[in-house]
């Protein structure tokens, strides 16, 4: 069996640079070259750490979700999540009756929900959720932040008329989409870009094609509710023959999104952290909780892969 020392001869380090690098030190300073030799040594070698070891075990995870989306999207961001935690952790939506090493929730739930959770298993992620428990790690992504940086790229791209288009959906006595609506249409007003609100219909393509056909006068940018409403407003773009900048909110899947841009609430890259951060608390790495505020993502749709 290799050891520390053997891959610290051979890469011309010390035996604490091969640990730190190996466990992922993020204190840690070296080159990427050094970095990369060690990997590839340890890798050649068959070294593996005792955290590795440990984490040849699956961990179960569950996913609960409160409604903030339509119906439909839960098996796919299951199978998604799947793909980015790997094979040592299995992905499955929460029941409340089956054991779970550790549970990511997603959305605001009560406190009596809350509590259930804890019933059912200790180590607990919560994304979004508006009464924060310092006894769990959570995410909040900064909703804010995200909607301000779409009007700044209105600015810097010198846009003098813009507008919200968007319907509702109702599920389990939520109303989707009149928050995200109610924002966009403030920050508009505030900034002088639009006096007039366009929220009407559903979350669905047709709603998108009658929102842009019924506009008067197209504006320089556009920014539409959801990405199955886009697919109709592009539609409709292209029979009255209009090219403004568009901007879609889009929850999970971007690459849903026809053209323009997408304004990616949960990027990939917040899901890697939130499977790492609930690993760390099952597999004992850790006992203090973190609190991490994020803002989304504003990306090119072109300069996403398609199947």
């Amino acid at each position: 069996m290799a050891s520390i020392r053997e891959i610290a001869e051979s890469c011309h380090v010390s035996p604490a640079t091969v640990s730190r690098v190996l466990n992922q030190d993020p204190g840690l300073s070296v080159t990427v070259d050094v970095r990369r030799r060690v990997e590839d040594e340890a890798a050649r070698l068959g070294y593996r750490t005792p955290r590795q070891k440990r984490g040849d075990k699956v961990v179960n995870l569950a996913v609960a979700l409160s409604p903030f989306e339509k119906p439909g999207f839960e098996e796919r961001m299951v199978a998604h999540l799947a793909t980015l935690a790997g094979p040592s952790v299995g992905i499955r939506l929460y029941e409340r009756n089956q054991p779970s090493d550790g549970i990511i929730a997603i959305g605001d739930f009560s406190q009596d929900e809350v509590l259930d959770f804890e019933e059912h298993c200790r180590d607990i992620l919560m994304i979004n959720n508006l009464g924060i428990s310092y006894s769990h790690d959570s995410i909040m992504m900064d909703y804010a932040e995200s909607e301000e940086r779409v009007i700044r790229l209105f600015i810097e791209r010198g846009i003098k008329s813009a507008a919200y288009l968007g319907g509702l959906y109702e599920r389990a006595g939520h109303l989707i989409g009149s928050h995200r609506a109610a924002q966009f249409n403030a920050l508009l007003k505030s900034h002088g870009l639009c006096d007039k609100e366009y929220v009407s219909g559903g979350m669905d393509s047709l709603s998108g094609y009658k929102a842009v056909m019924a506009l008067d006068e197209v504006p320089q940018a556009l920014i539409f509710g959801d990405s199955d409403f886009a697919h109709g407003a592009f539609k409709a773009l292209d029979e009255r023959g209009a090219c403004p900048l568009t901007v879609t909110y889009v929850n999970f899947f971007p690459e849903d999104v026809g053209r323009g841009m997408a304004l990616h609430i949960f990027p990939d890259d917040i899901w890697r952290t939130a499977i790492k951060l609930v690993l760390e608390k099952v597999r004992g790495e850790r006992t203090q909780s973190y609190s991490i505020h994020s803002p989304s993502a504003l990306i090119e749709t072109n300069s996403l892969k398609r199947d």
